[in-house]
């Protein structure tokens, strides 16, 4: 069978195309897949730990609200400062044992007459390493937890001789702290319908 020129440049060109198209396709998947891998890396690297988890109404960390005070002092060592009395206590951490540092409060009670065990009521932490499963922690502004929270102002009280705002969300069991600059110093979490300013004038006296 004899081919005439056009027959071969109309081959040709029909081969070349579809090498092409197929280079084209093949590397549109490659793309997709780098993207997708991509975004899933993106996924796991914005997934906090367990162990630097804040989970609103529930717990900080591995310290679960409503636990025995023994379990959390056996787990997390001696506090660096306590106070107790009439069945409260309070407890603090601070990092490597210095006052200054980031700091890990937490707020003991017992149910007197029901449940002599003193168990974690609230818990407040300073650390930017504790997050929530939405990325907020010390040191963004309480303006980025505005937008997550329906956060009502409870009042001002002093740290280190300097003026702090207490915001919380009393349905959530979430509180915040900010400095005048509206820089986030501090999270806590408590038990949801809870009145946490109380907790906090435990943490750091007078809450006005």
């Amino acid at each position: 069978m004899k081919i005439n020129r056009y027959t071969v440049i109309a081959i040709c060109t029909i081969t070349l195309f579809a090498c092409k198209h197929k280079s084209k396709t093949f590397k549109d998947a490659i793309r997709n897949e780098s993207e997708n891998h991509t975004d899933t890396t993106r996924a796991v690297s914005a997934t906090v730990a367990a162990d630097r988890l804040i989970v609103p109404g529930k717990s900080i960390g591995g310290t679960i609200l409503d636990r025995p005070a023994g379990d959390v002092i056996a787990r997390l060592g001696k506090p660096d400062f306590s106070d107790a009395a009439m069945g409260k206590s309070v407890c603090a951490w601070y990092a490597d044992h210095n006052k200054n540092g980031y700091t890990t409060h937490m707020y003991f009670a017992t149910d007197m007459g029901n449940d002599d065990t003193s168990r974690v009521k609230a818990i407040r932490v300073s650390s930017p390493s504790f997050k929530t499963k939405n990325q907020l922690y010390a040191g963004l502004l309480i303006t980025d937890a505005q937008k997550q929270y329906k956060l009502d102002t409870l009042g001002t009280f002093k740290l280190n001789g300097s003026s702090r705002r207490l915001y919380d969300d009393k349905a959530e069991g979430i509180a915040f702290d900010a400095d005048r600059s509206g820089n986030i110093t501090g999270i806590a979490v408590y038990q949801k319908g809870v009145n946490v300013k109380n907790v906090y004038m435990a943490f750091f006296a007078e809450v006005m």
